[in-house]
């Protein structure tokens, strides 16, 4: 079997709505990690990544929630142990 690490894209954005007021688990003025979903109308978001730790997904949400804070990647390394 391959030994071969998968690598994920990341943006920084931050929510600029409050989405707690609505029922939602993401917090005005929180930065998020995320990508575009496949339709491309929103994010794919996940907590910040602290080095060494995975992102944990936090759910799907349209971009209208969101400002892309940089315009750099982040890239997150998935090591696969053989």
């Amino acid at each position: 079997m391959s030994g071969k690490n998968k690598e994920i894209e990341f943006i920084k954005i931050i929510c600029v709505l409050d989405g707690l007021a609505e029922g939602l688990n993401i917090i005005k003025g929180q930065e998020y990690y995320g990508f575009e979903t496949v339709d491309e109308l929103g994010y794919n978001v996940y907590t910040e990544n602290e080095k060494g730790r995975l992102p944990i997904y936090i759910g799907s949400y349209p971009k209208t929630y969101f400002q892309l804070i940089d315009n750099e990647i982040h890239v997150v390394t998935f090591e696969k142990n053989t």
